[in-house]
C-alpha cells in the first residue's frame, strides 16, 4: 500500500489555489498489464452516491469564562447555524437539479475509456470491463473566511465484467479551493461561496460549485487510472 501527495487541477478558468491531494491505491496490485484494452468497452457504475454535504463552521463556547462574551457568542452561534442550514437547503435544491451520479459516471466514463483504449458504453451488461465507483463523502467545506474548499473520499474498482476480477482500485481522499464562480451581475465578489458569503449564495451558485465538485471527483480517479497504466506501459 502506497501514500503519495500530488497537486490537482480543476477547470480551466480563473486561477484557483490548489491544495495537496491525498491518494491512497494498491499501487504494485493491479493487473492492468494482464488485459487488453483496445477495442474492448467499458461502461461506469456510481454505486449510491450521497447527497454532497456542505460544511460551516460553528464557536465553541465552552471556554468563555466572560459570561457577556457567551451570551454574545451564543447569539452569533445560532444565527450562523440558522444560515448554515438555509445555505444546505439550497444546495439541496441545486443538487436536486442535476442527475449526479450520471453525470459522475459520463465524465468518469469519457476520461478512463480515452486512457484505457476502450469504446464507452452505457450498458453495463453489454460492457467487458467496468468501473465501479463509490463515493462515500463529497461536497464543500465552507468553514473558513476566505474560500470554500472541495472534497471528495471515494473508492473506485476495475473489474473483469466476466469474472468479477478486480483489475485496479485506488482510495483518493481529495481537498481543492473552490474555483471563483460569479454570475453576471452577482454582488458577490471573489470566491462567492465562504463562510462570510453563505448567506447571499443562491441555488444557481451551488450548481455551478457542484460541476466543479463533480468534475474533481471525476478527474481525482481518471488521474491516478492514467498515471498507473503510463507506469505499465513505459516498462
Amino acid at each position: 500500500m502506497t501514500n503519495s501527495f500530488s497537486r490537482r487541477g480543476l477547470l480551466p478558468a480563473t486561477s484557483a489555489s490548489i491544495l495537496a491531494v491525498f491518494v491512497a491505491g494498491c499501487g504494485g496490485g493491479h493487473h492492468l498489464a494482464e488485459y487488453p484494452f483496445p477495442s474492448r468497452t467499458l461502461a461506469v457504475v456510481y454505486i449510491a452516491p450521497p447527497s454532497p454535504e456542505l460544511l460551516t463552521g460553528y464557536y465553541d463556547l465552552t471556554n468563555s469564562q466572560n459570561p457577556v462574551e457567551a451570551v454574545v457568542r451564543a447569539g452569533a452561534d445560532v444565527a450562523r447555524e440558522r444560515q448554515g442550514r438555509r445555505a444546505s437547503a439550497r444546495l439541496d435544491s441545486a443538487a436536486a437539479r442535476i442527475d449526479i451520479p450520471a453525470v459522475l459516471a459520463q465524465r468518469t466514463l469519457e476520461r478512463a475509456s480515452r486512457y484505457l483504449g476502450t469504446r464507452p458504453v452505457k450498458d453495463e451488461q453489454q460492457a467487458d470491463y467496468l468501473m465501479e465507483v463509490r463515493m462515500e463523502r463529497f461536497g464543500i467545506n465552507a468553514k473558513a473566511d476566505e474560500a470554500a474548499y472541495l472534497f471528495t473520499f471515494a473508492e473506485a474498482v476495475l473489474l473483469d465484467r466476466r469474472t468479477g476480477r478486480e483489475i485496479w482500485n485506488i482510495n483518493v481522499h481529495g481537498r481543492d479551493r473552490l474555483t471563483p464562480y460569479v454570475q453576471s451581475g452577482s454582488p458577490i465578489p471573489g470566491s462567492v461561496i465562504t463562510a462570510s458569503t453563505l448567506g447571499s449564495v443562491t441555488v444557481a451558485d451551488f450548481q455551478g460549485a457542484l460541476n466543479q465538485l463533480m468534475d474533481y471527483s471525476s478527474n481525482l480517479i481518471t488521474d491516478e487510472l492514467r498515471s498507473a497504466l503510463r507506469d505499465v506501459r513505459n516498462k
